[in-house]
């Protein structure tokens, strides 16, 4: 199999991949918050996915084009829109039967637990949100503080609630009740950091203008659980509870949704950008719509444009559904639209299928290619290193896509989390609810392909599988302005089992500066600081404009090669006109070879590659060494006479990179002894 795509695509066509790819009577009280307004009648081998690919064609596309194939709309039209709304009210009393049932089925150890969460939770003392803490984003880029005290209460909230829908004995609603009250008595549920799109620009939240971001869509979601769920139970203390949460979600909510097309992340509007956001909130925002709206001419209209908007999103994606932000974006992002599809086949009492649409299977099943071993991820951009995907949204898939593989992969997530169950927001704990038993049941004997390729974002990823141990290479092509990026065409990372051996740094705490024009003053944005060259004492640069070109991927006898030319991803000033970077692994020898190719304009200084690792490297002639604190060591060994090598520590500070990496990192530099304008330098990886 060989294949040849042009850097930047945006879409990607992949021919012929062929697929081989009741409900529960309602129970429980019937409340009249699960009642539409009486207007209604008005606005009446294993069974897992095979791919064969069989022809594989990708062009080049305009910047911000997609192919609008609105997948959402063909599956749910307006006459299929109107029957779900009709038949929302008999929806609502089912979910909830399901739910409480649900969590009555789950095992005493687990509810045990919960309850002893919800007793602590009791206790709690509320902090005070203070404005000068939501300023403090304005005033010197911290949204940490602020953030730590809000998310604080909705943590506390969230405890609370899922101890008294396990317990059912209502000595916890008077705690909710209070931690409610102070969500709904906040300002804005919306981010310091988010609040700079308002009109009257960063700083404290303008009560005119409502936005809706990441943060307020996550609050929604979860109160709309709860006043489905503790509706009833919260009128005992008091009915104004409920209705200033329905008037809350209205105003905050539901009302901003269908009066504003202006939101960057609804898409609706040309040269929007499409991210995460998107997806995240608009599956936040269908939650809402479906659990509280009243208004079935309202319902139909949220429900209209949030099909609309979320197709914007899927088509911005190429057909082989790889995630640009990385994986773990993917959570927000394919995660986030596996419940979004998952709800909707729900709410149609499986009338509405999607099962057979291969590109949202292919969005799904990004996290597992991207997998390395354990809690280890490929990390490009702005993704973590280490992560323990949420295994609900993976299992979502499996059901989705009836793909036994993807939900033996989110059974064995849930064997890596302890505890399964997150108690962190209402709406994870009823995700995984309903599975529990099936998850904790399930073999947790997945596959991930050996070798896989995404042309649209020249990624390729390589397991050598070799039975001394498992060299697992990860590359990047695409350009140098997808979103959460860094500089980093043409770069990659190399583990040895689950240990790391060349690394992406990462991104370190989110400040102001993260999403600023100064982001690439950031040292590990930069180019430098990844496994690329330094041609001409010039690093990449920033923008779709630099980006990976002639990218291929050929699969050979059980062998695998990688190539990529880089050169356009480094401004004019470092004079190159060709860099080819050709890596190729050979599984049977464990061993890596990599050939950098290359042509200058003109010679100014001597080339340099860095390789980044955890592992301080112990130098020799033409080659180093990294040992691993498994007992066994990478060798990158040089052509005789080539190179000269050295080594400096990076010394980290940010607490969320010495999580991962530890206090000292280590940039080895090869420099090249060849001035000449054509040169090849070869280097072999072998792991010992």
């Amino acid at each position: 199999m060989i294949i040849h795509s042009s850097i930047p695509l945006t879409n990607c066509n992949e021919l012929n991949l062929i697929a081989s790819g009741e409900p529960v009577n309602p129970a429980g009280n019937k409340t009249g918050r699960t009642k539409l307004a009486r207007s209604r009648d008005k606005y009446t081998q294993d069974s897992f996915i095979i791919f064969r690919m069989i022809l594989l064609s990708c062009s080049l596309f305009l910047a911000n084009f997609s192919f609008a194939q609105q997948i959402l709309n063909k599956h749910l039209s307006a006459t299929v829109l109107t029957k779900l709304v009709d038949n929302i009210d008999d929806w609502r009393l089912k979910k909830r039967a399901e739910w409480l049932q649900d969590i009555q089925q789950l095992p005493d150890t687990e509810k045990i637990r919960m309850v002893k969460k919800a007793e602590q939770a009791n206790a709690f003392t509320w902090p005070s949100l203070l404005a000068t803490k939501y300023l403090e984003y304005k005033t010197d880029g911290n949204r940490t503080r602020y953030e730590e005290d809000v998310n604080k209460r909705r943590t506390i909230v969230a405890q609370l609630v899922i101890g008294e829908l396990v317990e059912r004995k209502g000595r916890f609603i008077p705690q909710i009740a209070n931690g409610l009250w102070l969500l709904l008595e906040e300002s804005t549920w919306v981010s310091p950091a988010h609040i700079v799109v308002q009109k009257s620009g960063i700083g404290l939240p303008d009560p005119t203008d409502e936005y809706i971001d990441l943060g307020a869509g996550r609050v929604a979601a979860d109160l709309a659980a709860i006043y489905l769920l503790l509706g009833d139970d919260l009128d005992q203390i008091s009915p104004l509870i409920s209705k200033k949460l329905k008037l809350a979600l209205r105003d905050r909510i539901v009302n901003p949704y269908l009066e504003r097309d202006d939101f960057w992340w609804m898409a609706l509007r040309p040269n929007n950008t499409i991210n995460n956001w998107n997806i995240w909130i608009n599956t936040n925002v269908l939650k809402v719509a479906l659990l509280v709206e009243e208004d079935p001419l309202k319902l139909n209209k949220i429900l209209r444009k949030l099909i609309t908007s979320s197709d914007k999103f899927i088509d911005a994606y190429a057909e082989d559904g790889a995630c640009e932000e990385g994986p773990s974006y993917w959570l927000h992002a394919g995660g986030e639209l596996g419940q979004l599809l998952s709800w909707f086949e729900d709410l149609s009492h499986g009338q509405v299928s999607f099962k057979d649409e291969q590109k949202l299977f292919n969005i799904g099943n990004y996290i597992l290619n991207s997998h390395v071993h354990g809690d280890r991820y490929i990390n490009f951009a702005d993704a973590e290193a280490i992560q323990i995907p949420y295994p609900a949204k993976v299992w979502t898939y499996g059901t989705l896509f009836q793909n036994e593989n993807l939900k033996a992969y989110a059974s064995y997530l849930a064997a890596l989390k302890s505890p399964a169950i997150s108690l962190g927001t209402v709406q994870d704990f009823l995700m995984h609810v309903p599975i529990y038993d099936q998850l904790m049941k399930h073999s947790l004997h997945f596959t991930a392909d050996q070798f896989h390729f995404y042309p649209s974002l020249g990624q390729a990823t390589m397991r050598s599988r070799h039975k001394n141990g498992n060299l697992f290479l990860a590359t990047i092509g695409s350009n140098n302005g997808v979103s959460h990026n860094h500089n980093d065409v043409g770069s990659y990372m190399l583990y040895l089992d689950s240990l790391p051996v060349l690394i992406d740094v990462g991104v370190g705490t989110y400040t102001k500066e993260t999403f600023s024009a100064n982001r690439y003053a950031l040292w590990n944005m930069q180019s430098q600081w990844h496994n690329l060259p330094i041609i001409n004492g010039v690093q990449e640069k920033d923008g779709k404009a630099y980006h990976a070109e002639h990218v291929s991927f050929e699969v050979k006898n059980k062998s695998v090669n990688y190539g990529v030319d880089i050169a356009k991803a480094y401004p004019k000033e470092a004079a190159v006109i060709s860099w080819k970077r050709n890596l190729s692994m050979n599984p049977q020898k464990n061993e890596i070879q990599v050939d950098e190719v290359y042509q200058l304009q003109e010679f100014k200084t001597a080339q340099t590659i860095s390789f980044m690792s955890m592992t301080k490297p112990i130098i020799g002639k033409d080659q180093f060494l990294l040992g691993l604190t498994n007992g066994k060591k990478v060798t990158i060994a040089f052509d005789k006479n080539t190179v000269d090598l050295s080594y400096e520590e990076k010394q980290l500070e940010d607490p969320r990179l010495v999580k991962v990496w530890g206090n000292t990192l280590y940039r080895t530099k090869v420099r090249l002894k060849n001035e000449a304008l054509k040169n090849q330098l070869t280097y072999k990886i072998v792991a010992n």
